[in-house]
């Protein structure tokens, strides 16, 4: 048993930073270097060509972009624009959007499941030669393989169905036999895991900063499990939109992180992950440390590296 892994950046990094990550984590065995569109962030399709360029061989894409902040053709050029920049090398990656990308902007989609659809149609059809309206790329012709993030059944569903992968995150250890088999017997989608990692005190701690955006765009349902009232979550976003994550931390309960993280031991998390190695086929680390991520990055190698 081999794993097979990747990063995931949040763009809170200067983009020269970026890309000496992404080349010490590819040196270290990542196959995948996914970075994440939050609108007022660094721009995710600049990020991604500079990574490209610094890299030798791992796959980049946009993880994930959503319908809203850019127009769909939009999102469709820049992404033939990076495989016609690097044949082979470009994953797609679409998803609903949350509060951190879509506040700032002030959009409150009505109806995000359905622009999701539509949005991972059209693009599917201007990446493979054919036309949407009056729009097309007969500049481009290349295979970028899709994928769909989400939480929910339906999102799920049309991923398993229609992509070549489905992103997930915010899945525990113990979810992950029944969610890949959901997946796996609706459809042919190859399925990426991201889970953060908390191998000892201080990643423990880091993480719970950052479930503070999976506690606000979660939907109820896994809000619920973790004892997150509405009143809890309202203080949660205004914190975390606010960019006190400190503040928006105190307000989650520390076990979430033994909900949706993989923690223990470095020994351990690599046991939890072996344990799970038939329910994916990527495992996708999420990266925002911003002051320790090479070390983050060298000890996650290490645990990765060693299932076996």
């Amino acid at each position: 048993m081999s794993i097979r892994w990747g990063v995931w950046f949040e763009p809170t990094q200067p983009v020269a930073r970026l890309c000496q990550l992404a080349k010490q984590a590819e040196a270290t065995g990542a196959e995948v270097c996914l970075v994440a569109d939050e609108g007022t962030e660094r721009d995710v399709y600049v990020a991604l060509t500079a990574i490209l360029m610094s890299t030798e061989k791992m796959m980049v894409g946009p993880a994930i972009t959503n319908p809203f902040s850019r127009h769909p053709v939009a999102t469709a050029a820049a992404v033939a624009t990076l495989a016609e920049l690097a044949p082979g090398r470009v994953w797609h990656g679409l998803g609903v959007g949350g509060s951190r990308v879509l506040d700032p902007l002030g959009v409150d989609p009505p109806r995000p499941y359905t622009a999701l659809r539509e949005t991972f149609e059209s693009n599917s059809t201007l990446l493979s030669g054919g036309s949407v309206g009056s729009a097309s790329l007969p500049w481009f012709d290349a295979h970028v393989p899709m994928a769909i993030a989400g939480r929910g059944p339906r999102v799920q569903r049309l991923a398993a169905e229609h992509a070549d992968w489905v992103i997930l995150s915010a899945k525990g250890v113990d979810e992950m036999s029944a969610t890949a088999a959901f997946i796996r017997a609706t459809g042919s989608a190859k399925i990426g895991w991201s889970a953060y990692l908390a191998y000892d005190a201080v990643e423990r701690a880091r993480v719970l900063r950052h479930f503070s955006y999976m506690a606000v765009d979660a939907p109820p349902e896994i809000r619920g499990a973790a004892g997150l009232t509405d009143e809890v979550t309202a203080l949660v976003k205004e914190a975390m939109l606010a960019g006190e994550l400190e503040l928006a931390a105190s307000y989650l309960p520390d076990a979430l992180v033994d909900l949706f993280a993989i923690a223990g031991t470095p020994e351990q998390c690599a046991a939890a992950i072996g344990s799970c190695a038939d329910h994916f086929d990527m495992f996708l680390l999420p990266m925002n440390h911003e002051a320790a991520c090479e070390a983050h990055i060298a000890q996650s190698a290490e645990i990765l590296n060693s299932i076996s």
